[in-house]
């Protein structure tokens, strides 16, 4: 149910999330010809226009990239404001907006898989999204309301979100199989050799030892699969969680280095609003993450 509904905006927003008419007809289902009729009769209840459409394609204006912003907004808090409602009636209904960083279906302590498993096994009518992000990312989508709950390795917390802790991953530094270090004995490796090597970083999360960081990286990537692809070429050192190195069946190609010496550990938090605490889906999810990974229920 939609108790605060404009199909104008509605319409607008699938098409532009949509990247144009031919596939939102098939998202709203009905014809481009009613969807261009909608368009038309937003544009002239605005005075403006909001889009460029014919042959060239489809492009937002200046002013549409605006209007497309805070309609977007204005729905995600329309359909929240619908939630909290309904949930009057004991129903769990509504959005539940859940933020990971990449790579964690393989975090065994997470369990991130069993957490939707007992979600969705709940009687409920929730729209589910999931956003794969950098903790930073996810940090301003909680402040904003874009997100309900985020789950990732949050070093930089802030006063405006609750930070329950989950579990904890580890990393080791790597080399490719076509590496000058993947065939030189244990012994002949050590911290001043490594350091001779150009090393992959993370955007997000500089994990490696201070001596090793790069000031100036020739390699920076924002998820796990990127680094390993740049690691595999034999070019690169970069730090990779040891649940995703086993999981991909590597065959050989990575190389642990120094792992006396090179391991690192990542603090993984449930992070949620205040403003949350009352949205039956949020509480429901949290305590249903909380019995997967086995975290204390206490903050």
């Amino acid at each position: 149910m939609k108790l605060l509904r404009n199909t104008l905006l509605e319409t607008f927003v699938a098409v532009v999330d949509c990247g144009g008419f031919t596939d939102a007809q098939f998202a709203l289902g009905i014809t481009q010809s009613a969807i261009s009729i909608r368009i038309r009769d937003l544009e002239a209840a605005l005075g403006y226009r909001v889009c460029e459409r014919g042959r060239s394609g489809f492009r937002l204006t200046e002013r549409g990239e605006i209007a497309y912003a805070k309609a977007r907004d204005i729905l995600r808090s329309a359909r929240d404001f619908d939630a909290e409602l309904l949930e009057l009636r004991d129903v769990t209904t509504g959005d539940l907006r859940i933020g990971v960083v990449d790579a964690v279906n393989t975090l065994s302590d997470l369990n991130f898989g069993k957490s939707l498993k007992r979600f969705l096994n709940r009687p409920n009518d929730v729209r589910l999204e999931i956003v794969v992000a950098s903790p930073t990312e996810l940090t301003q989508r909680l402040i904003t309301g874009e997100l309900h709950v985020a789950i990732a390795p949050f070093r930089n917390q802030i006063a405006d979100l609750t930070y329950t802790k989950l579990c904890q991953e580890e990393h080791r530094l790597y080399c490719g199989r076509d590496h000058p270090l993947f065939d030189l004995p244990n012994d002949k490796i050590d911290l001043d050799v490594i350091s001779d090597y150009q090393i992959c970083q993370r955007s997000y999360s500089m994990l490696v030892s201070a001596e090793l960081q790069s000031t100036d990286p020739k390699a920076v990537v924002a998820n796990m699969e990127a680094m390993a692809t740049l690691i595999e070429t034999g070019h690169y050192l970069g730090p990779l969680p040891v649940h995703f190195v086993e999981s991909r069946s590597q065959n050989g190609k990575l190389r642990e280095l120094a792992p006396d010496r090179l391991h690192w550990t990542s603090t993984f938090y449930l992070a949620t609003r205040a403003t949350n605490l009352h949205r039956r889906a949020v509480e429901l999810f949290v305590e249903d993450a909380l019995k997967s990974c086995g975290a204390r229920t206490e903050p």
